[in-house]
């Protein structure tokens, strides 16, 4: 699944939908009551889809977000928050690398996600394009 600007100058291959959703699950539960304060980011990781006008805002909040992932080992991780009893299919075969829920979710091309959707908000603030799954 690639989300990039809308007009494709920038795209980022978050591989799967359910490896971003899972993403989105774990944020909206870890973040708890603070979830209500980062609502635009998470908007973001849910749908893959962020206005223009609000990337800037967004990039704000997921930096918030990944710092609270941070805090949490892989095991709090979530797959699929309306079924939470749910395992992911990693949950046995992690990497000695993967020490939090921050650095648990990488790109298709083995980069943590976090830091390239926050790279990807930041270009799309400044060149003025909506952010969109492309697929």
């Amino acid at each position: 699944m690639d989300i990039g600007t809308r007009n494709a100058a920038r795209i980022v291959n978050v591989g799967s939908a359910s490896g971003l959703y899972s993403l989105y699950s774990t944020a909206e539960v870890l973040m708890g009551r603070r979830a209500k304060g980062v609502a635009i980011a998470l908007d973001f990781l849910k749908t893959g889809n962020c206005g223009a006008r609000s990337c800037g805002k967004a990039a704000t909040q997921l930096a918030k977000i990944s710092n609270e992932l941070e805090r949490h080992s892989p095991s709090e991780a979530i797959w699929d928050i309306q079924n939470p009893a749910s395992r992911a299919p990693w949950a046995d075969n992690l990497a000695s690398t993967v020490t939090s829920c921050a650095d648990l979710y990488t790109t298709a091309d083995g980069e943590l996600m976090l830091p390239e959707l926050l790279s990807l908000l930041r270009y799309a603030e400044s060149s003025g394009q909506d952010v969109v799954a492309l697929g």
